[in-house]
């Protein structure tokens, strides 16, 4: 995928650290990623106009792909235009990429749509469905039990999948241990014991068979939260067979500009839970490639609405893997 074959993304503009909100993340003060935060950017209540431009595509196209394909706004108030929500506007951005691709219309709305339906991320503690499980897995860490936490932490991923654990059952179980009433360094070991042992078990998960294309590359703004994170994301995507090359955080960006070159990934997933003055020439070497510029997701908390440069921007993981599923299996060499 060349640059100026799929001009459609969304066009951010880099924002000085001090006006970038930020959250507890989902691993708490010490680690991964954004499943708890309560603020949601303000791109949730975006016009038609407003979203036509950004995507450099005209409104009767997001009109044409409302009526047909059912990808359009979901935000209502009687009496106003329908306004696309953060979802919709993903949904959207997937199908502006891929259509510029080359991917039929009908087959990128297909894929734009997929795994839309709501996740509990934005405040799962309030799911009751999870929350005693959530509670249990807060005591164990709490207690230091990590065989008991490996053991639950496993039948859930077996059970329910990656996403759906990262989402519902860990996401609140780090919420009840920021907000316990024990001292801060007690509470900074239980979150890292939790979170060491998710990693882990996301590492069990099975990846796809040797031989299978690996198209997704995987880069952290930050060597524990960020990491940490992308260990779901990687185990999450590997559930749907798709395989991804997780290089962590900390490469100087030569050895980055280096792998892309010679894996020619689809998509680049950068993961950062807060804004950081390096990023912008993190994503430069991502994308610096002579004759191959893959497309970039910009995933987590720490990015503005809008990202300087070219970049989809998705806040859960739940998203990040709705996206790079549609890139990659609309993805054309």
């Amino acid at each position: 995928m060349r640059l100026r074959d799929c001009p459609a993304t969304v066009r951010v503009r880099y924002l000085p650290a001090a006006r970038v909100p930020t959250g507890r993340g989902l691993f708490g003060d010490l680690e991964g990623g954004s499943a708890v935060d309560s603020h949601t950017f303000d791109d949730d209540d975006v016009s038609a106009g407003v979203l036509a431009r950004r995507l450099g595509v005209a409104v009767t196209t997001l009109r044409t792909w409302h009526q047909r394909y059912g990808l359009g706004p979901t935000g209502h108030e009687s009496g106003k235009h329908r306004r696309y929500t953060r979802r919709d506007v993903a949904a959207v951005t997937v199908m502006a990429q891929l259509t510029a691709r080359g991917v039929p219309a009908a087959e990128a709305a297909r894929l734009a749509g997929r795994e839309t339906v709501p996740w509990p991320a934005e405040h799962p503690a309030l799911n009751r469905s999870t929350a005693s499980a959530a509670r249990g897995l807060a005591r164990a860490a709490n207690r230091l039990d990590v065989l008991a936490l490996r053991e639950t932490l496993a039948d859930a991923v077996a059970t329910h999948g990656v996403v759906h654990t990262y989402h519902t059952l860990t996401g609140p179980a780090f919420t009840h241990i920021s907000r316990a009433h024990y001292p801060d360094h007690h509470k900074a070991a239980v979150r890292r014991l939790l979170a060491r042992t998710l990693s882990e078990v996301f590492a069990t998960v099975p990846r796809p068979a040797a031989g299978t294309p690996v198209s997704v590359l995987l880069v952290a703004a930050d060597a524990g939260r960020d990491v940490a994170a992308l260990d779901g994301l990687a185990a999450a995507l590997a559930e749907k067979g798709i395989g991804s090359l997780h290089l962590g955080a900390g490469l100087h960006h030569e050895a980055l500009t280096d792998t892309v070159a010679r894996s020619h990934p689809v998509a680049v997933v950068v993961w950062s839970h807060r804004w950081r003055p390096g990023v912008p020439a993190l994503i430069e070497a991502l994308t610096g490639t002579p004759g191959w510029r893959p497309s970039v997701v910009a995933a987590g908390r720490g990015w503005p609405p809008h990202t300087g440069g070219t970049a989809i921007t998705c806040h859960t993981l739940a998203d990040v893997v709705a996206t790079v599923a549609g890139l990659t299996e609309g993805g054309v060499d």
